[in-house]
């Protein structure tokens, strides 16, 4: 897996002008194509500036590694798409948290930092971060810290070369789409679909915004709202099936433990109740021949 290459901030500051150019993005991405997943805290209030750093990262990133254009933004909409109301649009969110099935939209990088540190704290390992939703147990080692892994440039740049070497070893896009989120024959297939809908849906949008020409509303994407709901009951209900699994079978494994103990337990005192009527019965005989002996 090819070792993403930090965004140095001289790159950022010459990407302001797609940072800026986010506030024409802002309508771009019309219709509901996600909302995001369940929060356990109050949502962080919606703002163009936020969501312009995941468009200006991701696109740098499709250019800098060669992806087809817009499709890691598609995937960092599927990823922590969340719907504003008042724009009536979706949006990738930067500073995206999910951990045990859900998503916790932070209002800043140092609130995101700290919510992913209290999780850690309670030994949460499993935990997605950022535009691009990089999982921490098996990728943590790309970023020097979590200040680094949630720079939305370095967060994009990791993500965008991991898709890059899936698809030089798949030779298809699809299915590197669909291996980034899981090589699970049933959810890689419906994470596929919910990317290529939406970058299909979206990507004249992407285009007009980034021309500056007028948007129109984009019906294709707003199946996504649904869709990302299902899929975060499905993740939720997944999390559950495996704590109850693990709790079965560790449940099993101490039933087992005890039996064994119980069976060897037994074995023992049928062995030391043999052995004694052997040695009494060894004894008698001894005591027999004594006694012959002496009366001989």
């Amino acid at each position: 897996m090819p070792i993403a290459k930090a965004l140095s901030a001289k790159a950022l500051s010459a990407r302001a002008v797609l940072v800026a150019l986010a506030a024409l993005l802002v309508p771009a991405l019309l219709g509901p194509a996600l909302i995001g997943p369940a929060q356990a805290a109050p949502a962080a209030p919606v703002t163009p500036e936020a969501h312009g750093l995941c468009v200006a990262a991701t696109r740098q990133a499709e250019i800098d590694n060669r992806l087809p254009p817009h499709l890691l933004a598609a995937i960092s909409l599927a990823e922590t798409g969340r719907w504003s109301s008042p724009h009536k649009a979706s949006f990738s969110w930067p500073w995206t948290v999910m951990a045990e099935g859900v998503g916790r939209y932070l209002p800043s990088k140092a609130a995101a930092i700290a919510e992913v540190r209290r999780l850690q704290a309670r030994g949460i390992t499993n935990i997605d971060v950022g535009c691009m939703q990089i999982n921490l147990y098996y990728h943590g080692d790309a970023f020097r810290d979590l200040e680094h892994a949630f720079d939305p440039g370095a967060n994009a740049e990791y993500a965008a070369a991991f898709l890059a070497d899936l698809n030089e070893t798949t030779q298809s896009w699809p299915k590197a789409v669909a291996y980034y989120h899981s090589r699970d024959e049933e959810r890689g297939p419906y994470y596929q679909k919910k990317v290529y809908d939406l970058w299909y849906g979206q990507r004249e949008h992407l285009v007009a915004s980034a021309a500056g020409l007028p948007i129109v509303h984009s019906a294709v994407a707003r199946r996504h709202m649904e869709d990302r709901q299902e899929m975060l009951k499905e993740r939720a209900r997944q999390t559950e099936l495996q704590r109850v699994r693990a709790a079965a079978r560790a449940a099993n494994v101490a039933f087992l433990q005890r039996q064994a103990d119980l069976t060897e337990a037994r074995m023992m005192s049928e062995f030391e109740a043999r052995k004694a009527k052997a040695l009494a019965a060894f004894r008698e005989r001894k005591a027999k021949r004594e006694a012959q002996q002496q009366g001989g």
